[in-house]
C-alpha cells in the first residue's frame, strides 16, 4: 500500500473516532443517556392558559405575577397564520384563592409587533416597577420592549431597545429603571444546529447600562435564563446545553461582572427564579432530545423538572429536584416561579401552567 492511500486510511479512521466522539459528546449533552427512573411527584392544580406561557415572573409584595406567552408552535409553523399571531404578558392575581387563579391579560397595543419571550421585573427604591420583555417580530430583529406597571399591573409602553449585540435573544433581566442583562442564546456567524451539535460557546451575556449595550461575559453554551440576587451583587446564568449555573459577582457601579462560581448540575437548565431566602428555582429540560422532539410533534412528551438550589454565604451550596415528570402532566417546562409554598409551572409550548404545593416553605401569611 502507498504512503498516500496509507494516510488517507489513517485519516479516515481518525475521522471516524471524531465523529463517534461528537455524537457521544452531544447526546450525553441533551439528555440521551439519561433515564428517568423515579417521578418526583407534587400536588399541582392546572390552570387554563395562552399557549406557550413560558416565562413567569412574581411580584410578591403585590401578589401579581406575571406570563409571557407566545404561540411558538403557529410562528414556527409558518405561512398566513404566523405573520397574524401576537403574543401578550398576562397577570395573575395571586391574592385570589387558588381555585380562582386565572390569567388577565395586560398588554397594551404597543409594540404592535410582539412575540414576547423572556421577561424580568424591576422593582425601583420608591416602588415604580417596570417589565422588561425580550421580543422577538417577525420583521425585524430582536429587541428588549420596557414596560411601566401600574398598580393594578397593567403595563404601558415605555421604551424599546435594539442593538446589533441584540441578535439572538432569550432572556432578560432588568437591573434599573432602563439598564438590564440579557441571553443571547446563540453566538452570529454559524447556524445554530451546527453550534449545538459541536457544543460551540458561542453565546453571551450583554449589559445595556441605559445608553449602550456591550458584552459582559461570553464563551457560554447556550445561554438561557438569566437573574440576579436581591442585593444586585450577583447575576446568575443558566446554560442549557452545558446543563449547569454560572454565578458572577457584579460591580454594582459599573455592571462588570467575574465570574464566581460554575454550577454543574447535569440537566437542561432553562429559567431561574430567585427566592426571597436568596435559593434559586430553575425549570430544566432532563432529555434536551426529548424537547426538540415535543417542539416539533405535541403528541411527544418532553420530560420537565425543576432544581432548587440552595445557596450558602461565601460560596457552595446544595441542589435538589422538586418536581420530575416524564411529561405526562406538563412537557416541555421552561419555568418555577415560588410564591410561598406554591411554584407556578410555564411550559414552552402548552396552553397550561401547573401550581404546584411545595412541602419545604413556610405558607404565604
Amino acid at each position: 500500500m502507498g504512503r498516500g492511500k496509507k494516510w488517507l486510511g489513517a485519516g479516515a479512521v481518525l475521522l471516524v473516532i471524531l465523529v463517534v466522539f461528537l455524537v457521544f459528546r452531544f447526546a450525553r449533552a441533551a439528555g440521551a443517556l439519561t433515564s428517568i427512573i423515579q417521578e418526583v411527584d407534587a400536588s399541582c392544580q392546572m390552570l387554563d392558559a395562552v399557549p406557550g406561557p413560558e416565562d413567569i415572573v412574581i411580584d410578591r409584595e403585590r401578589g401579581f405575577a406575571f406570563v409571557s406567552g407566545t404561540d411558538r408552535r403557529l410562528v414556527m409553523a409558518g405561512g398566513e397564520q404566523a405573520a397574524g399571531v401576537r403574543g401578550g404578558i398576562y397577570l395573575i392575581d395571586l391574592n385570589d384563592p387558588v381555585e380562582q387563579w386565572a390569567l388577565q391579560p395586560v398588554t397594551p397595543s404597543e409594540p404592535e409587533r410582539f412575540l414576547p419571550h423572556g421577561i424580568g421585573l424591576h422593582i425601583a427604591a420608591d416602588g415604580a416597577r417596570s417589565l422588561f420583555a425580550v421580543n422577538h417580530p417577525a420583521d425585524a430583529p430582536d429587541q428588549v420592549v420596557i414596560f411601566d406597571v401600574d398598580e393594578d399591573g397593567r403595563l404601558s409602553h415605555r421604551r424599546t431597545v435594539s442593538d446589533p449585540l441584540l441578535h439572538n435573544l432569550n432572556d432578560v433581566q432588568p437591573v434599573g429603571g432602563d439598564a438590564f442583562y440579557a441571553t443571547n442564546d446563540h453566538g452570529d456567524g454559524v447556524s445554530a444546529t451546527v453550534q449545538d451539535f459541536l457544543l460551540l460557546d458561542q453565546a453571551n451575556l450583554v449589559y445595556f447600562d441605559g445608553q449602550a449595550v456591550e458584552v459582559a461575559a461570553d464563551g457560554l453554551s447556550y445561554a438561557n435564563g438569566v437573574n440576579v440576587s436581591a442585593d444586585g451583587t450577583q447575576i446568575y446564568v443558566a446554560e442549557t446545553i452545558d446543563g449547569a449555573l454560572r454565578i458572577y459577582d457584579r460591580d454594582v457601579a459599573s455592571g462588570t461582572l467575574e465570574l464566581a462560581d460554575y454550577v454543574a448540575l447535569g440537566t437542561g437548565v432553562d429559567n431561574i427564579d430567585v427566592q426571597e431566602n436568596g435559593d434559586l428555582l430553575i425549570g430544566a429540560h432532563p432529555k434536551v432530545l426529548d424537547f426538540a422532539a415535543h417542539a416539533d410533534d405535541p403528541k411527544a412528551l418532553s420530560p420537565s423538572q425543576v432544581v432548587l438550589i440552595e445557596l450558602k454565604s461565601g460560596g457552595g451550596g446544595k441542589a435538589r429536584t422538586v418536581y420530575l415528570n416524564k411529561g405526562d402532566e406538563l412537557s416541555g417546562l421552561a419555568v418555577a416561579a415560588g410564591y410561598g409554598d406554591i411554584m407556578l409551572l410555564g411550559p414552552v409550548f402548552q396552553p397550561r401552567i401547573l401550581a404546584c404545593e411545595r412541602g419545604d416553605v413556610a405558607s404565604v401569611p
